[in-house]
């Protein structure tokens, strides 16, 4: 079961049509549309843009300026002629807990509905809710909730309407951005997601490949600029090239620019421990929880050099850049046009557009 299904059914496109939908992530400052299209059999992608927002268009993941984020749509529309769409909703809105339902509740839906009192500050008839199952177990089953204001759906289903392109599904970012990296391979123990962007950094934690825990985080790429800025007297595309070139690696040539970088990066490495700290030892309801068994990093500053070696180190786990086409295409068979570097940030925009791609996603 998937988010907003429930919601979308309300505005299905009509049977005959089997267009793909692009993948359209909003975000505070930006943007993104992707789309993939079958080649051969495979998944390879087909287009990409980026389109900066005003100050103020979308405030804490409610859009505020509701005509300019129109005339961004519509853009879409008329230039990258896109028609249907699977779009994120900040997860800054979002009611996203982990419940457990015993064996002897018959109706998962009617339980997960009881559990919304206890879990999310709103009336009951104003909120939008949906669940996916993590796993069964002898006593009864896990449950992922994720829970919306009704006005914030509302909203981003008028603007996509006014803008002439048709909703195929709505979905929280982090959902899609596990979409994007998780494999397989990694579903048999929890894995934690952190996309490192310029002003913020989002924690995703996914159970069996399932979003259980998500949090926000006013740490970002920028403040590392900055530090390089001040210390070395320089303008802030000599500081990107700085610490893209050299990056965070501790050494005795490299020392200076180590110390400017350790302030943010510290900071970041406690927050995520503290929120590996959080889901090992919280046991909320007596669901049986497994640990924290890897970290993958996203985002435009994943980039940067032996950030994931320090936080490895830093945290006891296993950390890696992510690999944001691991569910689209092999890089032995398809190299997209999207450079390596610059196609961490697009993490979720794929994992939206990855819904067109195959068949049976999660």
């Amino acid at each position: 079961m998937r988010f907003m299904t429930r919601v979308m059914r309300a505005f299905p496109p009509p049977p005959s049509l089997s267009m793909a939908g692009v993948g359209i992530d909003i975000g505070t400052h930006s943007v993104k549309s992707l789309s993939f299209s079958m080649r051969n059999g495979m998944c390879t992608l087909d287009s990409y843009h980026e389109t900066e927002l005003a100050e103020g268009v979308v405030v804490d993941g409610d859009i505020e300026a509701q005509e300019k984020m129109i005339e961004v749509l519509r853009s879409f529309r008329l230039r990258e002629h896109v028609r249907f769409a699977h779009a994120s909703l900040s997860e800054r809105k979002a009611f996203l807990y982990q419940t457990f339902v015993p064996a002897v509740e018959k109706k998962l839906r009617s339980a997960v509905e009881f559990s919304l009192e206890s879990h999310v500050p709103i009336p009951p008839n104003d909120v939008v809710f949906d669940f996916e199952v993590v796993r069964r177990i002898e006593a009864g089953t896990v449950v992922s909730v994720t829970a919306y204001a009704k006005r914030v759906i509302e909203t981003y289903q008028e603007v996509f309407k006014r803008a002439g392109i048709t909703l195929r599904s709505l979905e929280i970012e982090s959902q899609a951005l596990g979409r994007s990296v998780i494999t397989q391979s990694n579903k048999e123990r929890p894995v934690m997601v952190v996309d490192f962007g310029m002003e913020t950094t989002r924690i995703a934690i996914f159970d069996r490949g399932v979003a259980g825990f998500t949090a926000t985080i006013d740490v970002g790429g920028g403040t590392l600029t900055s530090a390089v800025m001040k210390r070395f007297g320089v303008s802030a595309k000599e500081a990107e090239n700085i610490k893209n070139e050299k990056g965070f690696l501790d050494g005795p040539g490299n020392r200076e620019l180590y110390e400017s970088l350790m302030t943010t990066v510290s900071v970041l490495r406690d927050e995520v421990s503290k929120h590996i700290n959080f889901w090992d030892t919280q046991n909320d309801e007596d669901i049986p929880r497994q640990k924290v068994a890897s970290l993958i990093l996203v985002g435009g500053n994943a980039n940067l050099k032996g950030l994931p070696e320090y936080l490895s180190r830093s945290l006891n786990v296993p950390v890696r850049v992510g690999n944001v086409w691991a569910n689209a295409f092999s890089l032995d068979e398809f190299i997209p046009e999207l450079p390596r570097e610059q196609s961490l940030e697009w993490a979720t925009a794929i994992g939206l557009a990855l819904r067109s791609c195959h068949s049976a996603l999660w």
